[in-house]
Order: structure tokens, then C-alpha cells, then sequence
């Protein structure tokens, strides 16, 4: 790409957090540009859901986890489609002592 553009924010990287930073910021008003060298959401970004999972969390990262929860069941609204995210629950299992304390 090698036109010019006019914007008042450029992010880069179209993964989760860029992406999020672009969606916000535009619906605020501020003009922004999302710069992604590839498809959006395709690295990593693609396969971890954003942090969704509460489970296994340090209690520091339970706010911004229970966030996150909340925005992604706002899926449709925000974007418009659901992201092919789908709430679900997962459960871990200890069958020995030593796997109890890692979890």
C-alpha cells in the first residue's frame, strides 16, 4: 500500500488488542487506521479468544478477565457478528498430587 492516509491514530497489529483499540477509538469519533501485514485476528489473537477464561487467572487479572467475559457476549452488537465465539466452560483435573498443586 502506498497511498497516503490522514488519521489521527494509527494502530498496528489487527489482533485482539489492536483491533479492540480500533473498534473503540472509532466509536468514539477518533479517526483511526488498523494496519495488519496479514487477515486480522489469524496468529495467535485467532486461537486464544482475548483472555477470556477466568479459570486459572491470578485474582490481579479477574477484573480485566470478567471484563473481557462481558464485551465478548457483546460480540453482536458491537461488530456486528458473533466472532465465532462461543461460551463455554472447561473443567481441569488433578489425578495426582503433584498435578493438584500445579493447578
Amino acid at each position: 500500500m502506498m497511498e497516503r492516509i490522514d488519521t489521527e491514530v494509527a494502530v498496528i497489529g489487527g489482533g485482539i488488542v489492536g483491533g479492540s483499540a480500533a473498534l473503540f477509538l472509532r466509536r468514539l469519533g477518533v479517526p483511526v487506521v488498523l494496519l495488519e501485514a496479514a487477515l486480522c485476528g489469524a496468529k495467535a489473537s485467532g486461537v486464544n479468544y482475548g483472555g477470556v477464561r477466568r479459570q486459572g487467572r491470578g485474582i490481579e487479572q479477574l477484573p480485566l478477565a470478567r471484563r473481557a467475559h462481558e464485551l465478548w457476549g457483546q460480540l453482536p452488537a458491537l461488530i456486528g457478528i458473533d466472532g465465532e465465539y462461543v461460551r463455554s466452560g472447561h473443567l481441569k483435573l488433578a489425578t495426582s498430587d503433584a498435578d493438584l498443586a500445579l493447578l
